[in-house]
């Protein structure tokens, strides 16, 4: 029988193509596939978690004002020479004014700190400070003139007939114990509002200072001389 050994012959070729038919498919398939992860042991190190940024810093502290110098301050008291207490009522109004002294002898220096006080009773005890000054002019420091009116009206833009008033040409802050006379008398009527009253306006006029503002100076406020 010698056709069966062919037969097993045939078989055993056919199935040897297959396999390598199968092999080559197989290796086919594979090279078109991407390669795998690489081994946990090649793989590059992570970067550590980076540090939260520091906390934003505090906002400056408001600064705080720094309290008024106790020594820049002019202290005394105001009296009524025997001469003028019956000039001087109960119901007066006290103005206390301090103001630069002007380099120029026939104007009146810039204002710098103003007081109302109460002519009820003498001597009337007073303070002045940077507490006391209207306008921020400049610091409450050097030498000023100092002066006081009795008022009749309670009007510093007018200065009456009949108003007493005193004054001291040069006074240093930090000065204490000063004596302030009202020891004057307004001769006439002024009105320091008037239209077109100039650098010499009111000299002469029972006052010892000029009152007219010098050019340039800012308008007083309401109710201050």
């Amino acid at each position: 029988m010698p056709l069966i050994p062919k037969i097993l012959g045939f078989w055993g070729v056919l199935a040897s193509v297959v396999a390598m038919s199968t092999v080559g498919c197989t290796k086919k398939d594979d090279a078109g596939r991407p390669a795998g992860l690489p081994p946990l042991e090649n793989a590059p190190a992570l970067a550590p978690p980076s540090a939260p940024p520091p906390p934003a810093p505090p906002p400056p502290a408001a600064e705080v004002p720094a309290p008024p110098d106790p020594g820049a301050t002019i202290t005394g008291e105001i009296v009524v020479p025997p001469a003028q207490r019956a000039n001087v009522k109960p119901t007066d109004t006290i103005f206390l004014v301090a103001r630069r002294i002007s380099d120029n002898p026939t104007a009146r220096g810039s204002l710098i700190a103003v007081k109302k006080l109460s002519a009820e009773s003498f001597p009337i005890p007073f303070s002045l400070s940077a507490a006391d000054m209207p306008f921020q002019n400049g610091a409450f420091d050097g030498e000023l003139t100092l002066t006081v009116r009795a008022d009749k009206d309670g009007d510093p833009m007018t200065h009456r007939k009949g108003d007493v008033f005193g004054a001291l040409p040069k006074v240093r802050v930090g000065a204490r114990g000063v004596r302030l006379a009202l020891d004057q008398t307004q001769k006439e009527d002024e009105s320091l509002a008037q239209p077109g009253a100039g650098m010499g306006a009111g000299m002469g006029m029972g006052t010892g200072m000029p009152t007219g503002m010098p050019p340039g100076h800012p308008a007083l406020p309401p109710g201050h001389p």
